[in-house]
């Protein structure tokens, strides 16, 4: 029998959000050591990132950021050990892509938690629960029987 997991991108997540037909615009990003970077939560709401020119510096944040087509914006802001602690609660946390492209799945776990604020389709939802759910069991002999 062999395991299989439907993993979704980040970009596949910007992809369904831009689908909802709600939101004009959903963007991630990596804030590093060296950047100008703040934010502020409440009645005038305000997220700040100009980066510098240390491509190379360890990152501090990560961020996504939401536009919607009736003029709001939603953002969720994540410190590295916020993104650490979901990445220790990960199946997978010690290898595969949270290993290898470590900055784009911090990014997706942005966007996942932004998510919860966003006007997003049943389609959405349902993906995001697959994305998160266990792996499946296939049987080789019989690949129409999946468990899990």
């Amino acid at each position: 029998k062999k395991n299989v997991q439907l993993i979704i991108g980040y970009r596949g997540m910007i992809d369904l959000a831009r689908r909802s037909g709600q939101i004009a615009s959903l963007s991630a990003r990596v804030v590093r050591e060296g950047d100008e970077f703040n934010f502020e939560f409440g009645l005038d709401e305000k997220l700040i990132h100009r980066p510098g020119e240390n491509e190379d510096a360890p990152v501090t944040h990560v961020y996504a950021v939401a536009r919607l087509k009736d003029g709001g914006t939603q953002f969720e802001v994540m410190t590295r050990k916020q993104i650490e602690l979901v990445r220790s609660q990960s199946k997978a946390g010690n290898n595969g892509p949270w290993v290898t492209h470590w900055e784009e799945m911090a990014k997706k776990t942005a966007i996942r938690r932004l998510f919860k604020y966003l006007p997003v389709s049943i389609e959405i939802q349902r993906a995001v629960s697959m994305d998160e759910k266990e792996p499946l069991t296939i049987d080789p002999a019989d690949s129409s029987v999946l468990t899990g």
